[in-house]
């Protein structure tokens, strides 16, 4: 550890402009956070960059050695790649390397978070509705934004007849991410037209 604790100032300072660094312990060492994403792992004294998506590939291309961590006597190859003397003393390659880290985090954080969302968690919807779509085939957030508010409100008044139009609008608003209260007024009227061509 102590290797790498007399370049943890200089990490520090190439890091700056991204936010607050912490660490935590990870795979008996600790890994460097950056804006609760994971950008890096310190073992044994030594930095390794989190190679995930984008990064992953350049990092490869670019002939970094990926960490091989050995657990209950089995090699495990990890998408974690070594910082080596010669970068260390090539900041402007190593800023390079870490904002590529650091992006290929916060996106693949932001995949997992988007893959995450459950119907409930948009505006306007919750546990009952989400249930009653659930009820009716549509069971996730991807699958609701391709039918659309209207085939959703179609196969929900299959199960049963007395639906209001505030649905129609809430659907709409959570499929679009607005509250109910500001869904814009022209997909209002063209939702209210749909709707009155029902009966």
């Amino acid at each position: 550890m102590l290797l790498f604790d007399s370049r943890f100032s200089c990490l520090q300072s190439l890091m700056e402009n991204y936010g607050h660094i912490k660490k935590k312990p990870h795979f008996g060492g600790y890994c460097i956070l950056v804006n609760h994403v994971i950008i890096g792992q310190v073992l044994d004294g030594e930095f390794y960059l989190r190679g995930c998506l984008f990064a992953e590939l350049q990092f490869e291309v670019s002939g970094l050695q990926k960490l091989i961590y050995t657990k209950k006597g089995v090699p495990l190859i990890l998408k974690y790649f070594f910082i080596n003397e010669m970068l260390w003393n090539d900041n402007l390659l190593l800023c390079y390397y870490i904002d590529l880290a650091y992006k290929a985090a916060v996106e693949e954080l932001s995949q997992k978070q988007h893959s995450n969302i459950r119907i409930k968690d948009l505006p306007n919807m919750n546990m009952s509705i989400e249930r009653a779509l659930g009820k009716v085939g549509i069971s996730d957030v991807d699958y609701l934004k391709m039918l659309g508010a209207k085939v959703c409100y179609l196969k929900l008044r299959q199960k049963k007849v007395n639906l209001s139009i505030k649905l129609l609008f809430e659907l709409a608003g959570a499929i679009e991410g607005y509250h109910i209260a500001v869904l814009p007024e022209s997909i209002k009227i063209e939702l209210i037209t749909w709707y009155n061509s029902l009966t």
